[in-house]
């Protein structure tokens, strides 16, 4: 181990544990960082994780509340673009709230989590969210076009919105982009982030939904490409890089799919993302990052699907 090595290990070690202090990282019960550390051999293997776990961005429970709020807060520029009588304070006596399901609907989706942070931290009224389910039977009590806000905290390959938006036909065999077209409703998509991936699809497929968003992650966030900010323009750090992260999947009996199964070495779709919520994280990231086994200890717990 070279003194360059040690260094930048001892770095890494106090850099975690001054953020911790801070509150700007959080504490080891949300990220495992020494834990994580110790899965590679010291030396240049370590090196190399450290230089990923730099890279790694974690949203704590603050961060993801301001984001929601700023999210939602952006979404009224279409509003106000789309209704002539708009006033900020619709927000709270005029605006329908919903959220994307999931593939598989159920408790463990983030945006039932995402319903409860509307409720609570922006504190909507609970009688103007409504499950995706019911927006027809909901929208057709109005008699006007409706502001409708869609809440989540990311969006990976964007599959998920195009098929509750653009291919999923409610009880009278219309889909929302149909039936907002019908009644001019005005729908908005507020994630807090986008990938790069999720961003064309909305923006090339899901015409008549407007998006809000903090963040659109490029490519230069996916670890697997060679532009990634995490390999600061060195291309020997970025083979040595991929070739440990998929080394380690390998070992580990990490699905290698080419990003197809949700818990592929390179995350779902090939996506290579390094972030994580208070809730969990999202499947775009690499499945090292949170494999559970007897000789690997996770970064961090992944304990919801969307």
């Amino acid at each position: 181990m070279t003194d360059a090595d040690i260094q930048l290990l001892t770095e890494t070690k106090d850099r975690a544990k001054f953020f911790q202090t801070v509150q700007a990282w959080p504490l080891d019960d949300e990220l495992n960082y020494i834990g994580w550390l110790n899965n590679f051999e010291e030396g240049e293997e370590r090196s190399i994780a450290c230089s990923i776990l730099d890279f790694f961005t974690h949203y704590s429970k603050k961060m993801v509340n301001q984001m929601l709020q700023t999210s939602v807060a952006k979404s009224g520029y279409f509003f106000d673009n789309h209704f002539s009588d708009w006033q900020h304070s619709n927000f709270l006596d005029r605006c329908i709230y919903s959220f994307i399901p999931g593939e598989v609907p159920g408790p463990a989706d983030s945006g039932n989590l995402f319903a409860r942070k509307l409720r609570d931290e922006l504190h909507i009224p609970e009688m103007q969210i409504v499950n995706y389910s019911d927006l027809l039977d909901t929208l057709n009590i109005f008699k006007k076009p409706v502001p409708i806000v869609f809440v989540d905290d990311f969006v990976g390959s964007g599959q998920q919105v195009l098929k509750a938006w653009s291919k999923n036909q409610f009880s009278n065999g219309l889909t929302l982009k149909e039936i907002c077209e019908k009644d001019n409703h005005c729908a908005v998509y507020a994630p807090l982030i986008v990938n790069t991936m999720g961003y064309d699809v909305i923006r090339d497929h899901c015409q008549g939904l407007n998006l809000s968003t903090n963040h659109v992650l490029g490519p230069e966030y996916n670890l697997f490409n060679q532009d990634c900010i995490c390999w600061k323009n060195d291309s020997d750090l970025f083979k040595k890089g991929v070739e440990l992260i998929l080394r380690k999947s390998q070992m580990l009996g990490i699905p290698s799919t080419n990003g197809y199964d949700e818990r592929d070495e390179k995350g779902y779709g090939m996506q290579g993302l390094a972030i994580s919520f208070e809730h969990g994280a999202p499947d775009a990231i690499p499945a090292f990052f949170y494999w559970t086994a007897d000789n690997w200890t996770p970064l961090i717990i992944k304990p919801y699907q969307r």
